[in-house]
Order: C-alpha cells, then sequence, then structure tokens
C-alpha cells in the first residue's frame, strides 16, 4: 500500500491544527465565547500594555445624543488594547522612513500595508498608521535644518 498520499494530509493536517490551535490557545474559554458572538471592544491606549482582558459592561453613552443608555445586566465583551508593544514597531517604522527620504505619501501605503498585513483589523491598522505617522513627521522636522534669520537682512 502507498502510504505517500497518507503522509502528506498528516503533514498537512498538523500544519493547519497547529497553526490554527496557535490564536485559539491564547483565550481563556470564556474570551473565546465572547470572540465567536462578536462581543469585542477596541481600545487606543499606546502609553500602556498591549493586552486583552474582559470587561463588564454596565452602561454606554450613545454617540450621537450623549445620552446614557443601559445594557443587558452583566453584558460582558473582550476589550482588546493596541498599547505600547504594538506602538513601538510603528514609531521604529515611521522614524527609519524619514531617515530614508520617504515621502508622506510612501510612508503612509508603507504604515498602512504594514499594519494591515500585521492585525488584519480597520481598528488597529489606522492606529499602527497614526503612531507610524506621527513619528515620521517628528523626524522629518527634526532633520530640517533651521535657517538663520540673523544673515537674512
Amino acid at each position: 500500500m502507498n502510504k505517500r498520499p497518507l503522509r502528506i494530509l498528516a503533514i498537512t493536517a498538523a500544519f493547519f491544527v497547529a497553526l490554527g490551535s496557535n490564536r485559539a490557545d491564547s483565550y481563556t474559554k470564556e474570551e473565546q465565547a465572547l470572540i465567536k458572538k462578536s462581543m469585542v471592544m477596541q481600545m487606543y491606549k499606546p502609553d500602556e500594555h498591549s493586552r486583552h482582558f474582559v470587561a463588564h459592561i454596565d452602561s454606554a453613552t450613545d454617540p450621537k445624543t450623549g445620552e446614557k443608555r443601559n445594557v443587558p445586566k452583566n453584558a460582558a465583551v473582550v476589550c482588546f488594547v493596541f498599547g505600547t508593544e504594538d506602538a513601538q514597531p510603528a514609531r521604529e517604522q515611521g522614524k527609519s522612513m524619514a531617515e530614508c527620504k520617504y515621502s508622506p505619501q510612501q510612508a503612509h501605503e508603507f504604515l498602512f500595508a504594514q499594519g494591515y498585513e500585521k492585525y488584519h483589523d480597520r481598528f488597529f491598522t489606522r492606529c499602527y498608521v497614526q503612531e507610524g505617522e506621527a513619528a515620521y513627521e517628528q523626524q522629518v522636522k527634526a532633520q530640517q535644518k533651521p535657517v538663520d534669520q540673523s544673515s537674512s537682512s
């Protein structure tokens, strides 16, 4: 009996099981259940540590009216925080692109592509781009030589 097709199938199956289980193992059963129900919240806190946790929400503010509204009792969500560990690589990329004389448009496109490849999420991609562009602009300003006003008389 030829075992080659079985070996290929076993290797392929092992690869996909390892790939899928790596992400799932980092969440508790409660977090997995909330994620499956799309009960998630995202926060931009670049000066805090990147993390995720279960948050219990008792009220919410309507963004259009500003009025507080009640939510179902014991409403829980998994909160994902874009923090320092996420922001630092974006800052380094932005600084590097300024040093290499990328145009602002090139820097934006590169940061967007990198952020989306890393996160596959619009919110976190936007956070990544924002941090990278701020570092890019800061580095560009630092590279510009100040003009001596005294010699222009």
